[in-house]
């Protein structure tokens, strides 16, 4: 859904590209605040997402604005949403950062390209030799950017830093403006304000919020003068109060997901993407190795992906689906070595990361090691689940034999991996439809063909919808006052 907001004026966001100084330093990081009351929160936004993080902190922006009433308010532990930067993985001596879910950017996007530019955050170049972002996608799909993509990068070690990076850099400086930043603090339910009938609510509705503090559990209702909601679907549409508040027919637009397979030979990616009970997740995953061997001078693999796209992995007969992006991962060697040196050692002094999947698919086995639909992340060690990272060694070793008897390698002997990340993203369906069990789902959208589906009111089963009133089905109330 992205959001629904009691939106101000446009003049509350002057052009973040506009010529100024550049921010000071940012502080040291507070400590989240957490409160047992919320009752002075007179601008709420709900969700810590890009799109929420992002507009509590252009409100800033405004000349004298005090921020004190200013509330920004995430159920989870940690803000991103779909952008997860997991920290601190220990391997091979050294700790790591991993994005399982968003992670790069083209600065031709301005948002987020402009925020994180503008926050002065030190980035690189996801790709080797800086192609354009235009090359990255598979045909018919193609970003709309051609500057090349880039990451954040620990300006230390080279290294990804966590794309959540730029969201805690605004929410520092949300908290340190005096607003108050609050994990843990869920949305439960939504109120229409007024007396206002289904569908037309008078103002921003009444919030009733879930959160703890000191042991301690309440729910709180709380009355705001404006509420920007960044909540996704799975999450919105179930609360009670939200049917009222939208009204049926909006409700009802904005629950369509529909993935249309166009025919024709230029379609055949696009249909292998979002087909029938191919599509139930968008997983990522990454074995850890304590010796890189995909960096060794017999292996020399740093760059590229296998197969030739990666997005379309290769099926081993162990069941589990292989796409490598050999330059994605992070790896850190030992002080005073080089990534490559000399035959035989290099290898063992290089410890990191190996992407080997990372697309749309039914698999099963990176699903099982995570907690999806409720918690994306999951991690596997040797100690907890050996025969798991063995079979999807096995299952890489496979799908890459031919680059590796084209190098002399023989498969058994490389390294085992003695971890394996996944960040597994499901897909709403008739087993887990959209809504309760709540949970985190990758992106979710309307791809409808007219000589699919005839009209988008038919492919979506809301009846006159017209493709204007899909893209603003929810206009927001005027502010109040």
């Amino acid at each position: 859904l992205g959001s629904w907001v009691a939106r101000p004026s446009s003049s509350w966001f002057p052009d973040l590209r506009r010529a100024s100084p550049p921010r000071a330093p940012l502080p040291p990081a507070p400590p989240h605040h957490r409160t047992m009351s919320l009752s002075h929160c007179s601008e709420v936004v709900v969700g810590g997402g890009w799109s929420g993080v992002y507009w509590a902190w252009r409100r800033l922006d405004q000349p004298g604005y005090d921020a004190s009433g200013l509330c920004l308010l995430e159920a989870s532990g940690r803000l991103g949403g779909r952008t997860f930067s997991v920290r601190d993985l220990a391997l091979g001596g050294h700790n790591f950062t991993l994005d399982v879910g968003a992670y790069r950017f083209s600065p031709d996007m301005h948002l987020p390209g402009d925020v994180i530019l503008k926050l002065a955050l030190p980035t690189a170049c996801y790709e080797p030799g800086c192609p354009s972002a235009k090359k990255d996608m598979p045909k018919p799909f193609q970003f709309n950017y051609s500057a090349p993509l880039r990451r954040i990068i620990d300006p230390a070690t080279g290294l990804p830093a966590g794309y959540a990076t730029a969201l805690e850099a605004m929410a520092r400086e949300i908290a340190a403006a005096g607003a108050t930043v609050t994990l843990g603090a869920e949305l439960v339910g939504i109120e229409p304000r007024g007396g206002a009938a289904d569908g037309a609510a008078a103002g921003a509705p009444a919030l009733r919020i879930k959160s703890a503090a000191g042991g301690a559990t309440q729910t709180e209702r709380i009355e705001p003068a404006v509420v920007m909601l960044n909540v996704p679907r799975a999450r919105l549409l179930p609360l009670p109060g939200v049917a009222s508040l939208l009204g049926g027919r909006v409700k009802s637009a904005l629950s369509c997901i529909r993935f249309d397979s166009p025919k024709g030979a230029g379609w055949k990616n696009f249909s292998r993407f979002h087909s029938g009970n191919g599509t139930t997740a968008l997983s990522k995953a990454y074995l850890g190795y304590e010796s890189a061997w995909w960096r060794s001078p017999a292996v020399n693999l740093t760059e590229g992906e296998y197969p030739q796209n990666a997005f379309f992995p290769i099926a081993t007969s162990k069941g589990v689906p292989i796409g490598v992006r050999w330059s994605d991962g992070p790896v850190r060697c030992a002080a005073g070595a080089a990534e490559r040196g000399a035959a035989g050692g290099a290898e063992r002094e290089c410890a990191g990361f190996l992407e080997i999947f990372y697309s749309v698919s039914n698999e099963t086995l990176f699903r099982s090691v995570s907690r999806a639909p409720v918690d994306p992340l999951g991690v596997a060690t040797r100690a907890t689940a050996g025969a798991t990272l063995d079979l999807v060694h096995e299952a890489l070793l496979e799908a890459i034999s031919p680059l590796l008897t084209a190098r002399g390698v023989k498969a058994a002997s490389l390294p085992k991996p003695s971890l394996l990340a996944v960040g597994v993203w499901t897909r709403p369906d008739a087993k887990e439809p959209l809504g309760p069990p709540v949970g985190y789902t990758a992106p979710t959208k309307v791809y409808y063909a007219p000589e699919v589906s005839g009209s988008l009111g038919a492919a979506c089963g809301v009846s006159g919808l017209s493709e204007g009133e899909y893209r603003l089905p929810a206009p927001p109330p005027p502010r109040p006052g």
